[in-house]
């Protein structure tokens, strides 16, 4: 991961990823509707530089990624899983292989960060709750989707992590509004 030290977009990830309450909130929303995390993270990540994504450069990034998503990241993911419950070999000779499909899952994940930030220029600028917020439901709306309870949850969950200042009805008000 060295060579993308420089890339803001992934330190930010890997901040707000940690925080938590996040990984679970982003996880659960991908398993809900295939959402991609890594788009997920940069409508964060813009909304955290003051940045309201259109619906079409958000299009442009779902699908500026989705050759990557496809081929790479989500066969990774896919290999991964089925080693974590696969019962065809002692789980002490799968799991180191499981674990460096992990490393590689990550890294995949990571180039797909760095060809979003390469892609999609998202000048600094200073943190909006509310564009973190519209740039979500924003992306849930590209997927054709309308946030239901459980994802409004999940996502004032991610909201509240970005912006730690906000309060959580806050959170939930800019996402249900």
């Amino acid at each position: 991961m060295s060579r993308r030290v420089d890339n803001p977009f992934w330190a930010f990830s890997q901040a707000l990823y940690g925080r938590e309450g996040v990984a679970p909130a982003c996880l659960a929303l991908q398993e809900r509707f295939d959402l991609d995390v890594n788009l997920l993270l940069f409508c964060c990540w813009a909304g955290s530089r003051g940045r309201t994504l259109s619906r079409a450069q958000l299009e442009r990034a779902v699908e500026t990624v989705r050759p990557w998503r496809d081929a790479a990241v989500r066969p990774l993911r896919a290999a991964r899983r089925w080693l974590k419950f696969q019962t065809l070999a002692d789980g002490a000779l799968s799991e180191p292989l499981r674990q460096r499909i992990k490393a590689g899952e990550l890294e995949a994940e990571a180039i797909q960060q760095e060809i979003l930030f390469q892609a999609v220029a998202i000048a600094e600028g200073r943190a909006a709750p509310a564009a973190v917020a519209a740039n979500m439901v924003a992306y849930l709306g590209v997927l054709g989707r309308r946030p239901t309870t459980a994802d409004i949850a999940d996502l004032a969950a991610v909201l509240g992590a970005c912006c730690p200042a906000l309060a959580p009805l806050d959170a939930v008000r800019f996402l249900d509004g």
